[in-house]
C-alpha cells in the first residue's frame, strides 16, 4: 500500500486580460483534491499503448481488478477515442482525447476501458492506481 496526492488545478485570467485572456469575464482559480488530500493505493501500473483501429486489441483498463484511478494522456498528433466496451462506434465512445489531452478517471470495478483511433497508430500513456 502507498499514498498518492492527486490535485487538479484550473486557472484563467479574465477575458479582458492583456496577456493570456481567459474564457470568462472574471479570472478564476479552481483546485480539487480528495478529502484528506491523499488516496491509499495498493499498486500502480504504467503502460504506453500503440493504439490502432483494431480497438478490441486495446483494452487499457479491466474493471474486474477492482476500483482504481486511471490517468490517460494522448501523446500523439491526432485524437484517441476511449469507450467502455469493445464496440467503439461513435455512440459508444465516452472520451475524445485530442492531441495533448489528458483525463483522470475514478473507475468502478464493473467497467472496462478500450482505446481506438481513426487511422494509423497513436500513442496513449496509461497509469492505473489500483485502490483495492
Amino acid at each position: 500500500m502507498g499514498v498518492i496526492k492527486p490535485v487538479l488545478t484550473i486557472t484563467a485570467n479574465a477575458s479582458g486580460a492583456a496577456s493570456e485572456a481567459g474564457p470568462a469575464s472574471i479570472a478564476f482559480s479552481l483546485e480539487a483534491r480528495p478529502d484528506g488530500g491523499t488516496v491509499t493505493v495498493a499498486s500502480t501500473t504504467t503502460q504506453i499503448h500503440g493504439v490502432t483501429t483494431t480497438h478490441t486489441n486495446h483494452q487499457i483498463y479491466t474493471g474486474s481488478t477492482g476500483p482504481a484511478y486511471v490517468y490517460l494522456k494522448n501523446t500523439s498528433d491526432a485524437a484517441i477515442f476511449i469507450g467502455g466496451n469493445a464496440d467503439m462506434s461513435a455512440g459508444s465512445r465516452i472520451l475524445n482525447l485530442a492531441a495533448g489531452d489528458f483525463a483522470w478517471l475514478p473507475m468502478s470495478d464493473d467497467q472496462d476501458l478500450f482505446a481506438d483511433v481513426a487511422s494509423g497508430t497513436k500513442t496513449l500513456e496509461v497509469w492505473v492506481f489500483d485502490k483495492s
